[in-house]
């Protein structure tokens, strides 16, 4: 990642918003993610142009020669003046402060893993975009074609209903 991470794009990661009045998948700037997540030096917290409303976004990392390799969802409910209002992550606030807990432990035990795990994958599940953007997420998300067998983003598209068989993309 560059040392000015407002400024420039780490290398093959394409960052994807849904449209809900366009119904589409649209591609947004490294710069304009970094400032509606609230990562830019002395910059509000906003994405100029959205709508109030939820909005999601998917991270998407792609390998040396394009092809997918993993996808982190993203879902932000969106304030009427365009600033970052809530994100969602599944869990309770107790909940956040154990996994928050969890992810710092020098050693964590098998039962430590576990539930960390548990508690990752009901954030997961809870930004995974709805049926309805899937049909044109498939037309939108680089590197699909490409996408190893043994690739991460295997389990983001397995999520939404997008599974490989052994001929193949599904």
């Amino acid at each position: 990642m560059s040392d000015t991470p407002d400024k420039k794009s780490p290398d093959k990661t394409v960052i994807l918003h849904w449209m809900e009045n366009q119904r589409r998948w649209t591609e947004l700037s490294w710069a304009d993610w970094v400032r509606f997540r609230g990562f830019g030096k002395d910059e509000p917290s906003l994405l100029v142009g959205a709508e109030a409303g939820e909005h999601y976004f998917l991270v998407c990392m792609l390998g040396r020669h394009g092809d997918l390799r993993h996808v982190v969802p993203h879902r932000y409910v969106i304030s009427n003046d365009a600033r970052l209002v809530h994100g969602f992550d599944g869990l309770e606030i107790e909940e956040r402060e154990e996994s928050d807990r969890l992810r710092e432990l020098a050693s964590p035990t098998l039962e430590d893993i576990e539930r960390y795990t548990e508690l990752g994958t009901r954030g997961f599940a809870v930004n995974l975009p709805p049926p309805r953007t899937i049909q044109p997420l498939l037309l939108a998300i680089p590197g699909l074609a490409g996408a190893q067998p043994g690739a991460a983003c295997w389990e983001f598209l397995c999520a939404i209903g997008v599974c490989r068989s052994t001929s193949g993309v599904n």
